[in-house]
């Protein structure tokens, strides 16, 4: 019982020596460990951290006694054959750190613990490994035909929870964790992340050596369940509901998976984007309006793009009819929700009581899920119409022209588009207008192309005038080879499949790096790093000379689930720097050498929000 505790402690240790050891703390504590009565007694003086639970379950009842007239607390647990007693000078909330601080003294017996420890799990059961008791999961496939295969070099980090790879930093963004290691190790590492072992693969030819293998069994052949690698959802029993199991992201089965991409990519055909542009357009055209209307103030841009793409989510993608007052409760909805994706609850293994109901992120999505099916309803009544929606519900598969969507289907995938393309269309055009205001250069240069073009083809856009942006398009290419999502979606094992002479296990994630990747493209790289930076890198003229241009661009990733919605975002974003570049300038009202990004976000997106000053373009 002890022993288990003892372990505990040992990890707990381990994950906070460094921490602790940049801390600087100064405070003394006395440890007494004894057989048939425990207790630990700590004095604190000045170092204050953070006691969450304290959870002992060798001791069945526990009794807190607080002395509210003094400055000492004391927590008491006893049972019949031991007690423990914990009492804490000053405050409470140093209590965890000093306690480690103490026991990282007595090193030597520590480690005998834990040999102890790890020799008897190992006696036990023969089969078992040293690492795997640590971090659960990270065995490797011994089977004959693998044996010479070993599994990726990498660090897993802190026993049980391994490193933070998601998390994010003012001077990078999201996934700093992930981009430190990424440069530590060659193309392809393992890391243990949040109970979960990870190969982190990284280069064009790996991640299409990956992307291959989607749907595959070990003898190449396409499988009917799955087999190879597929998407995985961490907290299924919670997002699942909340984000929609039958959208095509998410079907495993490979032939149903080749069907539902038919029918949904059938809304996202040249002709049906083409189609879109005029309500795409006046979506634009409001927005840049809100922007004029600012006049010598200041003007937040991430906000604009995000009410832009919301408006686009609404009126085209859901083809809604909503009230004027009603279009703010539609934007805090797909907000509510789709930042449900960053909140750690929903990762629990249960299912969460009332999810649906009392939550917000569950209420959020039953408002959005009643507007598409009051759209649904209509469309049966009346019948198609030229939203999105409508040709999802309308689609038939050309193979035999009877099947169509199921009503599940529908609603779960015209919800995902929705929730792809709000969050990069606005991400992706938040960066560009940073980028553009510290590059004036390039935004004189994209004012001067949409002159010449509006002279030669009238003040409209089609399709055709956007073909000819040129100098536009590949503003944004360059944006989004700096700026791409960081990953694809995590990838599960289903059997043990190798890239680049490593395997990545039965049971294993595996996650494409597409920024890693990026950044490894050899036809730009720099020693220096230069050709990542938004000062340095940003270079939208490499994309007009075959020679310079980069080798590598996957934002929209690539194999069988490359993103359906990419035509569309792509047009999204260049209707609306299109139409800005005809009326508007303006400048970024803080140009700090340093740039500051937000750090809980899904895509890069700046600290400040891209604040800025417009004013009516000069012809």
């Amino acid at each position: 019982m002890r022993t288990t505790l003892y372990s505990l402690l040992l990890s707990l240790v381990s994950c906070s020596s460094v921490a602790s050891a940049s801390s600087g703390t100064s405070a003394f504590a006395s440890v007494r460990l004894l057989h048939r009565k425990s207790s630990i007694k700590i004095k604190n003086t000045d170092q204050q951290l953070t006691l969450t639970t304290l959870q002992l379950q060798d001791y069945p009842s526990i009794t807190n006694n607080f002395n509210r007239h003094s400055t000492t607390t004391a927590l008491r647990a006893s049972t019949g054959d031991g007690a423990l007693g914990l009492a804490k000078h000053t405050s409470i909330s140093a209590l965890l750190a000093q306690v480690l601080s103490r026991v990282r003294r007595h090193a030597n017996i520590l480690l005998l613990l834990l040999v102890a420890t790890t020799t008897a799990a190992i006696l036990l059961s023969k089969r078992s490994n040293p690492q795997t008791l640590l971090w659960p999961g990270t065995h490797s496939d011994d089977s004959q035909y693998l044996q010479d295969t070993p599994l990726p070099p990498g660090s897993l980090g802190c026993p049980f929870l391994g490193h933070d790879i998601f998390g994010g930093s003012k001077e990078y963004g999201p996934f700093v964790g992930l981009a430190k290691l990424s440069q530590k190790f060659d193309g392809i590492f393992k890391v243990y992340s949040f109970g979960l072992p990870i190969v982190s693969v990284a280069g064009v030819d790996n991640i299409k050596s990956l992307l291959k293998q989607e749907f595959q069994k070990r003898d190449g052949s396409s499988d009917d369940g799955g087999s190879g690698i597929n998407t995985f959802v961490m907290g299924k029993k919670n997002l699942g509901p909340i984000f929609g199991e039958e959208a095509l992201l998410y079907e495993h089965d490979a032939a149903k998976h080749g069907k539902l991409r038919r029918l949904v990519g059938s809304a996202m055909t040249p002709a049906a984007i083409e189609a879109a542009i005029p309500s795409i357009q006046e979506a634009a055209g409001k927005q840049i309006e809100n922007i004029l209307e600012a006049g010598e103030g200041t003007i937040e841009m991430e906000k604009v793009f995000n009410d832009y793409t919301l408006d686009i989510a609404w009126k085209q993608i859901l083809g809604l009819d909503l009230r004027e007052e009603e279009v703010p409760r539609f934007h805090k909805a797909v907000a509510d929700w789709t930042g449900g994706i960053l909140n750690p609850m929903l990762l629990l293994p249960f299912r969460i009581p009332g999810l649906m109901k009392f939550s917000k992120i569950g209420r959020a999505r039953t408002y959005l899920t009643s507007k598409v099916e009051e759209k649904l309803a209509k469309l049966e009544r009346d019948g198609p119409d030229n939203s999105t929606l409508s040709k999802l519900y309308f689609a038939t598969d050309d193979d035999d022209g009877t099947t169509r969507l199921t009503h599940a289907q529908v609603m779960h995938n015209a919800l995902f588009l929705i929730f792809a393309g709000s969050e990069t269309s606005s991400s992706t055009l938040t960066c560009v207008s940073l980028l553009l205001g510290l590059h004036p250069k390039v935004w004189k240069k994209i004012q001067e192309e949409q002159r010449e073009l509006c002279s030669e083809e009238g003040e409209g856009l089609t399709r055709k005038i956007l073909d000819k942006c040129t100098y536009l398009d590949s503003v944004v290419k360059e944006t989004l080879r700096l700026h791409p999502v960081e990953t694809l979606e995590l990838r599960r094992a289903a059997k043990t499949v190798v890239v680049d002479g490593k395997q990545i296990p039965e049971g294993w994630m595996a996650l494409g790096n597409i920024k890693e990747t990026h950044r490894r493209d050899p036809t730009v790289y720099q020693e220096d790093g230069s050709h990542m930076d938004d000062r340095k890198g940003f270079e939208p003229e490499r994309w007009l000379e075959e020679s310079a241009k980069p080798s590598v661009w996957m934002p929209f990733g690539d194999g069988p689930r490359r993103c359906i919605g990419e035509r569309l975002a792509m047009t999204e974003m260049k209707v609306f720097l299109a139409m800005l570049a005809r009326k508007v300038d303006y400048e970024l009202v803080a140009n700090d050498e340093k740039i500051a990004w937000k750090t809980n976000t899904v895509m890069a997106r700046p600290a400040d929000g891209v604040e800025v000053r417009a004013r009516v373009a000069v012809a």
